[in-house]
Order: C-alpha cells, then sequence, then structure tokens
C-alpha cells in the first residue's frame, strides 16, 4: 500500500498549521468540491470542467492510490477543511518506471500561504524513498503562477505540446516540466 505514513505538520505563511496526510476516502466529497472549484476560476488552471467528476471518481482514485505501492494520494487539511491535494501516478512503460506525474491543485484561498510547497515537498521526499528519480508534470502556459511555483521549487521546462487538451472547445497548449530527485547520468547527444 502507498502510505505516507502518517501527518506531516507544516506551519504557513499566516501562522496557521497545516496537515498533509494521505488521502482517505471520506476525502472524496470535499476534494470534488475543492477541484470543481479551482476548475471554476475564470483563469483555467485544471484541464477538468466543474462538475465532470463526482466524489465516487475521487473516492476510486484514491482507493486505487492506496492499493497501489507506487502512487500517492495527499491531502492537505486545515482547520478541518480540505484545502489543497496531490497525486503522484507512475509512468505506465517499464523504461520509465522511475518517473511519477505529478497533479496538485491548492483552493485559490490558501495559495500563496505554503500549502503547494508543503504538498509538494512531502510527496518528493516519499517518492525518492520510493525508487522514483523523475518527478513531471504539466501546466497551462498561462498559468505563469504556477509555472513559477514549480520553478521555484526546482522543477524545470523539458518541453511544449502545442494544442495538446481540448477544454470546453478550447485547445490548450501543455508546457512539460520536471524535477529530478536524485542526480541523472545523461547520455551525451553527438
Amino acid at each position: 500500500m502507498a502510505r505516507l505514513g502518517g501527518e506531516i505538520a507544516a506551519m504557513l505563511a499566516d501562522g496557521r498549521e497545516l496537515r498533509v496526510r494521505d488521502a482517505r476516502a471520506r476525502d472524496a466529497r470535499p476534494l470534488a468540491r475543492l477541484l470543481d472549484a479551482v476548475a471554476a476560476e475564470p483563469s483555467v488552471t485544471l484541464l477538468m470542467m466543474p462538475g465532470q467528476f463526482g466524489a465516487g471518481v475521487w473516492r476510486r482514485r484514491i482507493g486505487d492510490a492506496v492499493a497501489d505501492p507506487r502512487c500517492l494520494q495527499l491531502s492537505a487539511e486545515l482547520d478541518g477543511e480540505l484545502v489543497g491535494n496531490l497525486g503522484l501516478r507512475p509512468e505506465p512503460h517499464p523504461c520509465s518506471g522511475h518517473i511519477a506525474w505529478v497533479g496538485m491543485s491548492v483552493g485559490e484561498s490558501w495559495r500563496g500561504l505554503g500549502v503547494g510547497g508543503a504538498l509538494l515537498e512531502a510527496s518528493a521526499t516519499w517518492a525518492g524513498a520510493h525508487a522514483v528519480r523523475k518527478l513531471a508534470l504539466g501546466v497551462f502556459p498561462e498559468n505563469r503562477r504556477a509555472i513559477g511555483f514549480y520553478e521555484r521549487h526546482g522543477f524545470v521546462r523539458e518541453g511544449l505540446r502545442r494544442a495538446q487538451y481540448d477544454r470546453a472547445g478550447r485547445y490548450h497548449d501543455e508546457v512539460l516540466m520536471a524535477r529530478f530527485l536524485t542526480p541523472v547520468l545523461l547520455t551525451p547527444v553527438s
């Protein structure tokens, strides 16, 4: 079972204490509300549309992550409220099994306080201890705040996929970013 193995406490910029923990089945409904709210923001930050995935979908995803030792699903809780989440999923091909994909969201009211950093660093620590050598993610290029956040946490831009997603009839590019957790010897290009 993929587990963080306990709660991690983090002090936020406003002095409150955040709890990062393994997601639980009972997080499914508040997670659906959180992600619907993020998806409904005027600036597109998520691929999903509001209302696209209900609590049942998130309950299954949490259960799948718990059952798969290569996955991790985290919740960030502040004063009893779910304020952020992060999922790690392995790259499916065996030759790239050292890579895990990051999906993360933080509610608008809690951005800039350290919620995302706490989630990301907890997952990076877990990943490094579970043979993951590289974290990868995709972000919309217009989401400059997220790109800056990931760069501050050691991610670099690796590529751009043009018109990668069709979200509600509008195409979106995707910036690919990655962070190595351990040094990697790269093969020189001749």
